[in-house]
C-alpha cells in the first residue's frame, strides 16, 4: 500500500510518515478486532471450565453420598449374595471416587486458572489496541495540520497565478 508515500518516507529520512492516516487506522482496528475475539474466546473457555468444574463437584457429592448410604447400609449386614456383591461394588466405586476426587478439583482449578490467564492477556491486547488506535488518530491530526500549513502558501501562489491568467485573458478578449 503507498509505495509512493513509503519510498518518500525513506527518501527524505522520516519527514514523511511511512503509513498513512488511513493505513494507520486500518491497523489499529485490525489489532482491536483481535482483542476482541481474543476477549470473547478467553470468555467461552471460561464457562466451558466452570461447567465442567460443577459437573466435577455434583459426580463427587454423588459418590460422597452413595459411600454414605452404603455404610449405613452395611452397618445392617446385607442378607443375600447379590447384595453383599452389589456393596462391595459400591465400595470399590465410592473409594475409586474418593481417590480421584482430588485429581478432578485440581484440574478444573487449573483450568480456571488457565482460562483467568486469558482473560488478563486479552484484556491487556484490547487496551494495547486502543492506545495505539488513539496515538495513530493524534499523529494523523497532526500530519493533517502540518500539511495543511505546508500547502496554505502553495495554494496562495496558485490563486494569484490563477488571478493573473485570468487577467490576462480577459485583457487580451477586450
Amino acid at each position: 500500500m503507498g509505495m509512493i508515500r513509503k519510498t518518500l518516507s525513506v527518501g527524505t529520512l522520516g519527514v514523511v510518515s511511512f503509513r498513512s492516516k488511513k493505513e494507520k487506522l486500518r491497523r489499529a482496528e485490525r489489532a482491536r478486532r483481535a482483542a476482541e475475539v481474543s476477549l470473547q474466546e478467553e470468555h467461552t473457555a471460561r464457562v466451558a471450565a466452570e461447567d465442567r468444574s460443577t459437573v466435577a463437584d455434583k459426580r463427587a457429592r454423588r459418590a460422597n453420598a452413595k459411600a454414605a448410604r452404603l455404610e449405613h447400609s452395611r452397618r445392617g449386614k446385607p442378607k443375600g449374595r447379590k447384595s453383599r456383591r452389589r456393596a462391595r461394588k459400591l465400595a470399590k466405586a465410592a473409594q475409586v471416587v474418593a481417590a480421584l476426587e482430588p485429581i478432578v478439583r485440581s484440574g478444573a482449578q487449573s483450568a480456571k486458572t488457565a482460562a483467568g490467564d486469558a482473560g488478563e492477556r486479552s484484556r491487556r491486547a484490547g487496551r494495547r489496541a486502543r492506545k495505539t488506535a488513539k496515538r495513530s488518530l493524534e499523529r494523523a491530526q497532526v500530519a493533517a495540520v502540518s500539511a495543511k500549513e505546508t500547502a496554505a502558501p502553495q495554494v496562495e501562489r496558485l490563486a494569484a497565478r490563477a488571478g493573473d491568467a485570468i487577467e490576462q485573458l480577459t485583457a487580451r478578449d477586450s
